[in-house]
């Protein structure tokens, strides 16, 4: 499918906040955990979007909502009609004896992630962080994994403080072939220097302003590398990382300008 735009009815709607909600769709391709695709709401906008879950017949799209498209997207009901395009980028790949680190919707490829390393029967360790309660998601469906530890910074819903707060104890502990994350960029950046510090290999999850998605426009490349996020991330490791320049500068708009802090 991938460049192809097709439209397809939402199946299903889970509501875990006004603002937090999952999304079913007809499963029109494979996709593997951490590959993304556009979703498009005409005269509205087409913005990229990790997969959270699959089954047989459908995959979940998780959203919180942040801009006019988000938000667009929370006034969705059952039977509309939304345009999808997919699967596009570089995915994760699965190992056994992990570390899965998710900050807020960066829990949403996560969640795919485990469900396929759950498939195989690898074993993980899977902290999922959110600022609040509020925008922690799969509450319901985390409470009875064993693997997870859920953390809020306010201390709302498990135990208090950052993702990565737990982090460095399970590595000594675990001596994990991997490192998987997704979420912020300075949590990424935090995971990618205490996984250097124990070298550890990472695979870590990252974001950009997108907008072809197949590596034309050169919208998401990366300073120093020119790494094409849509193709060659969303998901890189430390080599792809070390030729970055732009690590802890400001994200660039859709006009090619970097966004004051």
């Amino acid at each position: 499918m991938a460049e192809t735009m097709k439209t397809f009815q939402i199946q299903e709607i889970n509501e875990y906040t006004e603002t937090l909600k999952s999304f079913l769709l007809p499963k029109a391709f494979d996709v593997s955990p951490g590959q993304f695709v556009t979703l498009w709401i005409p005269g509205i906008d087409e913005k990229p979007f990790a997969i959270s879950e699959t089954t047989s017949s459908n995959f979940e799209i998780t959203i919180r909502a942040v801009g006019t498209f988000t938000k667009r997207m929370m006034e969705m009901k059952k039977g509309d009609w939304i345009g999808i395009r997919g699967p596009f980028g570089n995915g994760f790949q699965l190992m056994g004896n992990t570390i899965l680190v998710g900050g807020g919707c960066g829990n949403a490829p996560l969640k795919y992630l485990a469900q396929k390393l759950d498939e195989v029967k690898y074993d993980f360790t899977w902290i999922a962080g959110a600022k609040t309660s509020l925008e922690l998601p799969f509450k319901d469906t985390l409470i009875a994994n064993k693997y997870w530890i859920p953390m809020t910074d306010d201390g709302t819903y498990g135990q208090k403080g950052f993702s990565t707060d737990p982090l460095e104890p399970l590595i000594i502990e675990r001596s994990p072939s991997v490192i998987y994350g997704s979420g912020p960029e300075p949590m990424l950046l935090e995971i990618r220097k205490l996984a250097a510090k124990y070298q550890v290999p990472v695979q870590l999850s990252f974001e950009r302003y997108m907008k072809c998605g197949i590596g034309i426009c050169g919208q998401c490349c990366l300073d120093g590398s020119g790494l094409r996020l849509c193709v060659e991330g969303p998901v890189l490791d430390e080599k792809a990382m070390a030729a970055v320049t732009e690590w802890e500068l400001p994200h660039r708009s859709a006009s090619g300008k970097r966004n004051r802090r």
